[in-house]
Order: structure tokens, then sequence, then C-alpha cells
């Protein structure tokens, strides 16, 4: 007699961090075998729990005694699609991470709680406090050969780079797409980095497709990204404009993926599953055979290597979308000489110009990369800055609110009057954020409108939309931020921008610093002259001769580009090499340094074979304690990711399995930041 082909147990993923599956008992009862992807009640502990089904057998692991039974299947379309699915596979073994932590990111937290009701039928995002275009907009050459390029490649995949300058109607070219796209009856994934930075994207979006267009981000309850997953699965949202999770939505009929902004950080997750929505959406686009177009005014480095590679497409825009809009002229402030005022941080020419703008009613933007009054409080008797007990770095001051505040676990302390470590009363806050350069102006300049936009203002995007369109219809004269002003947005009236400390950024111990700067300087500077008005950018720095300062000025990323590609290869940095980083985590700092040495031995040994690969480590962490945890942390570098990535994937859970109690395991392929 021939043994029965029919599978009797299931590996099973559940949304718990570890790297595992757990294996079920199928009834004998169930007709249909499930199927990968698809999603079950199972019991887990005392309670229930949602699972997907990661595989089929016939035959138990050895070594299990007891082996519970599935409870019940959940209809079939509430499972992954084959493509998704497979997107699913790729993203857990390609970014090390355990899958029930990738779970979360392709199922809304309503799906994997048990609501089944499927939420409310779709909504269209609420209208946006913007003004719309008026009339239809003519394509410029530019943008009429990139619209062409992606419509003749529809139903292929062809990733493409579009480097167009700021202002360039990179958005134009996307509502094109969209048009296209939808006229042939697919559907269109908008990847944005923040969406509380891109209410007119989004406001032009809806303006012209209407109830098709959903929207798919972390400021949304859980009820409301329901309704927008349901509504792609289901065909009556046919766009999505969302940020990084959006990637592993459910269009119908996916014909095209944008990501916008595509250099920005904030595409990488830095916690649970940690992976990039812009890679992860290459991928998709690699997997469904679609084009996939990469827009920004400053490429990142990985991605204008892949150009050179002959991996990626290469368009320009180079030239400003309104005809008389010229980019604005750049005016490079060295420090050193013309020494800013200590309170509103101008150089004497910057606030001559200031001046000239506000007498012509015209409109100014600051910016500067740091929230709060002054990043630290300092007893001038001993010496002592008032630090976080959590982090064991400064507290930063926020004056508005009367607080010490940790920007990394959020601590506070009311703002102290005597010194922590010795009787002295002789605390001074040291240095400038955007709360501090707020008031200095408010006094500098008395009845001038000027508003603020950093995190401390911007608590839900409905205040971050109410402050920007209070600048967009002349209800604000100077408008001071941090990055939340620097791309995204389209004022008439804005004439000056002021760069204040151009170089902050560049003292961080981080080898991405240099691309930092240039891409935040680029944006910021680029709001300015965006229309019939010209436009003019003031960026003071100490270190003017910085390559990426003198490139920002010549608003040239081809400069930098050379530049920079030069310093990584020489050091062996991405994008000539890939990085693994291994961090773990304890609130005992004897234990943390102990598993770290373990696991970097065990890592040696897995890799003693690889000669191509290079392990930095263990070593503390730059900030060693954050959060309440001691910080160690592993790096491994290579030219052959996939050297590193085969070595790893099947010894994870035996490396985690290994660690002191207390002690957690972190994995991060591809880290933008080493910290």
């Amino acid at each position: 007699m021939s043994p029965d082909p029919r599978p009797k147990f299931l590996q099973v993923i559940l949304p718990v961090p570890r790297y595992q599956t757990y294996t079920y008992r199928l009834p004998e009862t169930w007709r249909e075998n499930p199927r990968p992807g698809q999603l079950l009640w199972v019991p887990f502990g005392r309670k229930k729990q949602i699972g997907m089904v990661a595989d089929l057998r016939s035959e138990a692991p050895i070594g299990l005694e007891e082996i519970k039974e599935v409870l019940e299947p959940l209809p079939a379309d509430y499972g992954l699609e084959p493509e998704l699915w497979k997107l699913f596979q790729w993203a857990t073994q390609h970014y090390l991470s355990p899958p029930g932590e990738v779970l979360r990111t392709f199922f809304p937290n309503s799906i994997l709680k048990g609501k089944l009701d499927k939420g409310e039928r779709a909504r269209s995002p609420s209208p946006t406090i913007f003004s719309s275009q008026n009339g239809p907009v003519t394509l410029n050459p530019d943008q009429n050969r990139a619209v062409t390029l992606v419509k003749e490649h529809l139903g292929t995949f062809f990733p493409i780079l579009l480097q167009g300058i700021t202002g360039s109607g990179k958005t134009e070219v996307y509502l094109r797409l969209c048009d296209e796209v939808l006229a042939r009856g697919g559907g269109v994934l908008v990847l944005v980095p923040e969406i509380a930075l891109t209410p007119q994207m989004l406001s032009r979006f809806v303006d012209c497709f209407v109830d098709k267009v959903g929207t798919y981000h972390s400021a949304m309850t859980d009820t409301q990204r329901l309704q927008t997953y349901w509504g792609l699965k289901e065909g009556r949202q046919r766009i999505v404009v969302g940020t990084r999770s959006a990637a592993c939505l459910p269009v119908k009929n996916l014909s095209l993926i944008i990501v916008d902004e595509e250099h920005d950080s904030s595409y990488k997750q830095e916690e649970r599953f940690r992976y990039h929505g812009r890679d992860l959406a290459v991928v998709r686009a690699k997997m469904s055979k679609i084009p996939v177009l990469l827009g920004t005014a400053t490429p990142a480095l990985e991605s204008r290597e892949n150009v050179e590679r002959g991996k990626y497409h290469f368009l320009k825009l180079p030239h400003r979308a309104t005809a008389k809009a010229q980019l604005p002229k750049v005016h490079l402030v060295d420090l050193r000489r013309d020494r800013p005022h200590p309170d509103t941080l101008l150089s004497v020419s910057l606030r001559e110009k200031l001046l000239l703008t506000l007498e012509r009613k015209e409109q100014a933007l600051f910016f500067l990369n740091r929230r709060g009054f002054a990043p630290f409080l300092l007893c001038t008797d001993c010496g002592e800055v008032v630090r976080c007990p959590n982090c064991e770095i400064s507290l930063t001051m926020h004056k508005a609110v009367s607080r010490l505040i940790c920007h990394y676990c959020d601590f506070y302390l009311p703002i102290l009057e005597q010194c922590p470590a010795c009787p002295s009363d002789q605390l001074q806050a040291y240095g400038s954020g955007t709360e501090r350069i707020e008031e200095s102006f408010q006094k500098a300049f008395p009845g001038v409108r000027i508003g603020r936009l950093d995190r401390d203002v911007a608590q839900s995007r409905k205040k971050t939309e109410e402050m920007l369109s209070q600048f967009e219809t002349g209800k604000i004269d100077i408008l001071i931020g941090t990055q939340l002003i620097t791309k995204g947005h389209d004022f008439k009236r804005l004439t000056l921008v002021g760069i204040l400390q151009a170089d902050v950024t560049l003292n961080l111990p981080d080898f991405r610093a240099p691309e930092r700067v240039f891409q935040i300087v680029t944006q910021v500077a680029g709001r300015a002259g965006r229309h019939e008005l010209p436009g003019e950018v003031f960026l003071q720095t100490y270190r003017p001769e910085h390559y990426a300062i003198t490139a920002a000025m010549a608003q040239d990323p081809e400069a930098f580009f050379v530049q920079e590609r030069v310093f990584r290869k020489e050091l062996s940095y991405p994008p000539f090499t890939r990085i693994i980083q291994l961090k773990l985590l304890g609130s005992r700092q004897d234990a943390v340094a102990r598993a770290s040495r373990k696991v970097a031995d065990s890592i040696q040994t897995l890799m003693s074979r690889q000669k191509t690969v290079n392990i930095l480590g263990p070593a503390p962490a730059i900030f060693e304690r954050l959060r309440g945890k001691y910080r160690w942390q592993i790096l491994i570098r290579s030219q052959h990711f996939e050297s590193m990535r085969s070595c790893l994937v099947d010894n994870l859970p035996h490396l985690e399995q290994g660690l002191e109690a207390g002690v957690r395991l972190q994995v991060d392929v591809d880290p933008v930041g080493i910290f």
C-alpha cells in the first residue's frame, strides 16, 4: 500500500520575535490542504493566535512529543498571494530577520489581532489643506522623455534612477505615469520617506485620482490602515501613497512602483524587521516584472553606483519645471571670518539679506538640524553635563515645556536649578536648537511673523500641515525648522534660505556623514526660488573647503559622487562592501560583554574559510547605553554578501539560544548608521 501523500503537519509562523517556526498537526477533517502564506488560528500557550503557514510536512520534526492541532483556517483571501509570499520569503532570508517580525510588516495589526470584518469600505484620504494645481501642466522635453521611457517598459522589470534637480517636476512625471497605468487597468505603489513631510504631494494625487488613492503610514489608526489594505486588495483603490511598510501591501494588478526621495534614510526600518523600503521595492518590482522609478535630487551612493554597474537606467531632469524658475544663487559664509550672532546664529551678511527680504514682503526659511532650546545644560563650576540615566548622553533643554529631554528614550526632568553633581546653581544652557533660534528671532525682529516646524511642534500630521499651510498662504514670514522643512515643499514667495550650521552633521562618527550633509544642504537650498521670484541661499559653515559643502554649493551631485566614490572605495565602505551588524543588548554590562565575545568567537569559526570576510569587534557601540540597555556590536564586512548571509542564516537560531538570560541579539543587514 502506498503511503498517504497528504501532509499531516504544518510549520506555522507566529508574530513573535523568534528565529523559529512552530509545528502543528493538521486536522484529518480538513478537506483541502493549506498553502504557504495562508492564515489560520492556532493554539499558542493558553490563548489562540493567528499565524501563517510556512511549510507542509508529512512527518513531525524529531524530538517533539506533544503537538497541538490547528484550530481553523481563515478565508483564503486573508492570506498572502503567491507574489507576496515569495517576497516574504526573500525578505526573511535576506535581512536575516525572525519571520514573526516580518509577518507584522506584511499584515495590518488588526488582522493579526483577529479583527476579521475587513473594516468599513475603504475611503479616500482626507482632503489636505493645500491648494491644488490650477489647470493642466505641460511637460517639458525632459519630463516627457522620462514618462515615455517608463511607459515603453510597462510589463518588464526596468529600474530607473530619475535624478531631477529640486523643482524639476518629478511629481508631475509620477502623476502622468499613474494616469497611464490606471488607463491600462493596473495599480501603482508610491513610496515616500515620511508621509507628514509630503502633504502637498498627497494632495496632488487626491486631486487627480480622488477615491482611487489610498494612503498608508504609522500615524493612521489600525482601522484606517485596515480600510486601505482591503481597498487595495479588492481593487477599490488602485494607487497607494505610503511610507516604507506600504512596500508590502497587496496592490491589485501592481504595474509600477515609484520611490520618491529614494536617498532618504527614513526608508530604513531601525527596529524589529530591519529592512530598507527602497530595496524591498526594487526586489518586488523584479519579482513582479514591472518598472520601478527611483526619484531624487541627490541619489544615494548605492543607487548611483548601480547606474555605474549597469544595473539601473539613468535619467536626468536638469531644469526646473516652471519656465521662469532658476536654481537659487548660493552664497558661502565662512563662519571663521563672518562670525555669527551668539543668539540668532545669523552672520552679518545673512542678517542684511533677511532684512531686505522682509522689506520686499517675501519669505525666508532657516534650517538648523537640532531641535530643542539647547543641546545640553552644563555646570560652570564643576563642568558636569546633565545626562540621561538610561542612555548616558546629555539631556536636551526644551524651554517651552520646562524640561530636559532625552531624544533617544524620551526620559525627562524638570529644568534643574542646582547641579546634580555638586551644590552649585551655576547651570548654563550651551548651544542652540530651533526653539532657541525662534525665541532669538522674535526678539531681534519684533512684529515679524515667525513659525517653527520640528518634531516638538509636529506632534501630528494635522499640526504639520497647519504650519506649512500658514507659511504657504503668507501668514508666516519666517519659518525655522529641522529636516521636516527640507524636502517635498513648494512655496511661491520663498526667496531666501539660510542654512545656519551646515557642517553639524559632518562631526558625527559615521562614514555616511558627508553624504547626509550634501543631501540635506541640497534639498533645503532647493526650497528657494521655485517660481517667478529668484531665490538666494546662504550656507554658513566652519568648513567651507569640505567637498560635501563645495558640491552642495554648486548643486552638483555628480561632483560629490565622484569624490565620495573614491573615499568609499579606498576605505572599503559600502557600496564596495556589504556590512552585517550584530548587536547584543542587555541590562547588565558584564553579561552583554561576555555574550558578545562568545558570539564573535562563533562567527570567527563559522566564517574561518571565508577569506574575503572581515570581522570587526566585538566592541561597545558608539552610544554604549541607550534606553537602559548596554549595547555591544560585531561588524561583518565583505565584498561577497552571500558568503556572509549563508553562514549566518542557518546558525542564528543556535546563536540566539546560546545567549545568557537577559541578553538579546539583533541583526541589521546594510545598516544606515553604526551607532
